[in-house]
């Protein structure tokens, strides 16, 4: 009598299971790695979008103060005072010497706005005087210039605006998205004053 004995094609219990653990632990790695990256590219797009936003106000800002006539606002000489420290600046324009204007540069929530403002007596509208100048009546009223009234925006994702300094104007920018905060600092030198 001859008995063959079949063997048996296939998996055992044991190979299923290791190999299933396998595979859940290489797709467990694989999504981590992309989680990971993932979640650097998102930090990397914000300190991006964060530096683009200061550049461009930090640029703008600068050219402006630059060309300034006057700073109106009164600035303390160095940030060692968090108390005397300005959150805005107000400056008169020296880029349109026909006409006398004044720029305001402040935050409102987590924007930069710039507002544009004139001064003139009510018995002239169309003729712009210094904001401290005064008359038989009083002093001038403002107007803005800017379509609303609140200001343009010039940049969003800010936390923070300090200006000080004499003769040169320091100006600290704190950024601030999604967890992520960056801060900047730059020093104009005002060449009209």
């Amino acid at each position: 009598m001859n008995v063959r004995l079949q063997k048996n094609s296939g998996f055992t219990l044991t190979e299923v299971i290791i190999s299933t653990v396998i595979m859940v632990l290489i797709i467990i790695l694989i999504s981590s790695i992309f989680l990971l990256s993932q979640k650097s590219i998102k930090s990397a797009n914000t300190k991006a979008e964060l530096i683009q936003n200061s550049r461009v106000a930090l640029d703008l800002m600068s050219r402006e103060i630059r060309q300034a006539k006057q700073i109106v606002t009164s600035l303390p000489i160095d940030d060692s005072n968090s108390q005397t420290v300005q959150h805005e600046l107000v400056f008169q324009d020296g880029h349109d010497i026909t006409q006398i204007t004044y720029i305001r540069y402040y935050l409102s929530n987590s924007q930069l706005l710039k507002q544009t403002t004139a001064y003139y007596f009510d018995s002239d509208p169309n003729t712009y005087v210094h904001y401290n100048d005064v008359d038989a009546f009083g002093s001038p009223t403002p107007k803005s210039l800017d379509d609303d009234p609140a200001g343009k925006i010039i940049g969003e994702y800010f936390d923070g605006l300090n200006f000080y300094g004499q003769g040169n104007i320091n100006i600290d920018l704190i950024m601030k998205k999604n967890g992520t905060q960056m801060k900047v600092k730059s020093l104009v030198n005002p060449r009209n004053i």
